[in-house]
């Protein structure tokens, strides 16, 4: 094999990401899997699935396609009906977008040396902004757990330090790479990563082909595992025609400077390192798999039961009877007619299955906030049951902006600058807990009722709730320029006018010095 082989561990996780992905893009993509995810019953095998005999698609590989056709083998009729009944729930879709609302309901701090600074508006070829490659770097990390971040150039770069883009790969594309050895202790640098980068090219006329592309990068000799600092790293991209050749590798440079390492990032949801762990929501799309079929064998339950057959006691056997309207069926003395169904004592069983599943997918991928009213519940409280039912998110925005931050440190090497100046935070404030109005009428109530508390205080309180940004002075400043609410008067004494308020009432007129 050659530069379409997979490292070992791909292969143990391929499975699982394909899955995640599957269940992701929702109940077409699973569907168009056939029987990967929905096997026929026997009796549909029985009667000749998957065999159609020319009629549509053979699916004995797996993968099963929508037939226009009405031949067909009766179980190639049958699943087919069978799989196009059965309902697949989006819950892995509905909770990855849900997680990625609450990531990033608040923006990450990204800091960058001034050299750097194009890329937070304009990081990836696709015109990215940091903050929007960091989100797609969290719904990677929620899909299937695995993401590869690459710095590269331009095929024609401009002189002078400019800074890389960033291109992002997801688990599938991430074929193989080498870590090293160990020698002693101490472990290796990267020394290798292959980048499966097939894509649909159009031909000389309108019409596309699927090209198999691979992306090597290398760190020295190929054939030797060598510390980082101790090669030149150099890359090519190869057809599925073409073997592996160091004469088509090339040595990308910044101003004039090569990479003595392979500007490349694994970032997984719980670190950086090269090794995958499994996806983080892998449980609940097991569920929802779990419920598919079962939505199946429901819906086929609830279709055979309003599919009676009719019996005939004492007729011809030859015979073909007609039923409803307009129709009689002729019987000899002593025969009969019925109706025979399918018993239906399981299906309310099946329903109360399917309840229970959905209910537990529900609590998997559902809500990461419950319905208790911030009124009734205090700030701290809040923030301890949240914080406990959001480690994971925790753990997975640390290593996504972790895994960016490396990228970028990298590119600072590579161009000569501080890496230490490159800082990505990401947003740990997964709740809105901004202060309301009822909460400030408590706390001015408590301060008028002889609470030990002051306006500064309240006001700070106030920052750290979200509800302001300016300082106590700003605030004071700012209240001392407004005009007066609703028209009244000034409370400001020295505001005052010298000149008597003249009362009237319906007998006469007082004069009151103020």
């Amino acid at each position: 094999m050659g530069l379409e082989a997979a490292h070992p561990q791909y292969a143990e996780y391929s499975d699982e990401w394909s899955q995640m992905r599957d269940s992701y893009e929702g109940e077409r993509k699973i569907k168009s899997k056939g029987t990967l995810y929905l096997p026929a019953t026997s009796g549909m095998v029985a009667d000749g699935f998957p065999n159609t005999y020319g009629a549509g698609t053979s699916v004995v590989s797996g993968p099963i396609t929508t037939v226009t056709s009405n031949f067909g083998t009766p179980g190639y009729q049958a699943y087919l009906a069978y799989r196009n009944r059965a309902v697949f729930p989006d819950v892995v879709k509905a909770a990855v977008e849900a997680m990625l609302g609450v990531m990033h309901q608040k923006p990450p701090t990204i800091e960058l040396p001034p050299a750097m600074e194009p890329l937070m508006e304009k990081a990836t070829l696709r015109n990215e902004s940091l903050s929007m490659l960091l989100r797609r770097i969290n719904e990677e990390q929620l899909v299937t757990g695995r993401v590869g971040l690459m710095l590269d150039l331009p095929e024609k770069p401009q002189t002078g330090k400019v800074p890389p883009y960033i291109a992002l790969y997801q688990a599938h594309q991430v074929l193989n790479w080498d870590v090293g050895t160990r020698d002693g202790l101490e472990l290796q640098a990267l020394n290798l990563v292959v980048l499966d980068e097939s894509e649909f090219e159009r031909q000389d006329n309108f019409q596309w082909e699927m090209v198999n592309k691979y992306r090597a990068l290398v760190l020295g000799d190929i054939q030797e595992n060598v510390a980082e600092g101790a090669g030149i790293y150099s890359q090519g991209v190869f057809r599925e025609s073409e073997d592996f050749s160091v004469g088509k590798m090339t040595t990308p440079v910044i101003g004039g400077q090569a990479a003595n390492f392979i500007p490349f990032t694994f970032i997984n949801s719980k670190d950086i390192v090269a090794e995958p762990d499994q996806p983080p929501l892998l449980g609940l799309a097991n569920l929802a798999l779990t419920i598919y079929r079962g939505e199946a064998d429901y819906r086929q339950s609830l279709f055979m039961q309003g599919q009676d057959t009719l019996v005939v006691i004492g007729g011809q056997a030859e015979e073909d009877y007609r039923t409803g309207a307009n129709a009689s069926i002729g019987l000899p003395s002593g025969g009969d007619a019925k109706y025979i169904g399918v018993d239906s004592s399981g299906i309310t069983e099946q329903r109360e299955a399917l309840q229970n599943d959905y209910n537990r997918a529900a609590q998997k991928g559902g809500e990461l906030l419950d319905s208790v009213s911030r009124e009734r519940e205090s700030g701290d409280a809040l923030q301890v049951r949240v914080a406990a039912r959001t480690a994971t998110l925790n753990q997975l925005a640390m290593a996504g902006a972790f895994g960016l931050q490396n990228a970028l440190r990298q590119a600072a090497t590579w161009m000569g600058l501080n890496p230490e100046e490159v800082l990505v935070t990401p947003n740990l404030d997964f709740i809105d807990d901004t202060m309301g109005g009822k909460e400030l009428t408590d706390l001015m109530t408590a301060k008028n009722l002889g609470a030990p508390l002051s306006q500064e205080s309240i006001h700070v309180s106030m920052q750290n709730r979200g509800l302001t940004d300016l300082t106590y002075e700003e605030e004071l400043a700012l209240i001392e320029e407004e005009e007066p609410l609703g028209g009244m008067a000034s409370s400001n004494p020295d505001d005052l006018d010298d000149e008597p308020v003249v009362k009237e009432n319906d007998e006469d007129t007082k004069v009151e010095d103020e």
